[in-house]
């Protein structure tokens, strides 16, 4: 189970949640890619990763990105236990849900 935001651990670095992740804790087990037994560390470097890749690339498509992402996911997914197809599912959400308004 994820702490609190804002909780800090003692001797720990500060993780800093990215904007959407109190959406995605809440609304990851609804998603059509969910599966029994996963939890939100398994999915959280996904959205961070979608997200990021949303407002770091304005004007590319997703698919575009595809083997970049991948890369970035192999070095970023720290103890989640998606591989990257099923990390991509997540990610491609994030990216959808950070999709600029009235595009």
């Amino acid at each position: 189970m994820s702490p609190q935001p804002g909780y800090q651990i003692p001797g720990r670095a500060p993780v800093d949640a990215f904007p959407d992740s109190g959406y995605w804790n809440q609304q990851f087990r609804s998603e059509p890619y969910f599966l029994e037994g996963d939890s939100y560390d398994d999915y959280e470097p996904a959205y961070r990763l979608g997200y990021q890749a949303r407002h770091q690339h304005p004007g590319r498509d997703f698919d575009s990105l595809d083997e970049q992402l991948q890369r970035d996911w192999a070095a970023s997914k720290g103890l989640s236990r998606l591989d990257w197809q099923r990390a991509r599912q997540a990610a491609l959400r994030a990216w959808e849900r950070g999709e600029p308004r009235g595009m």
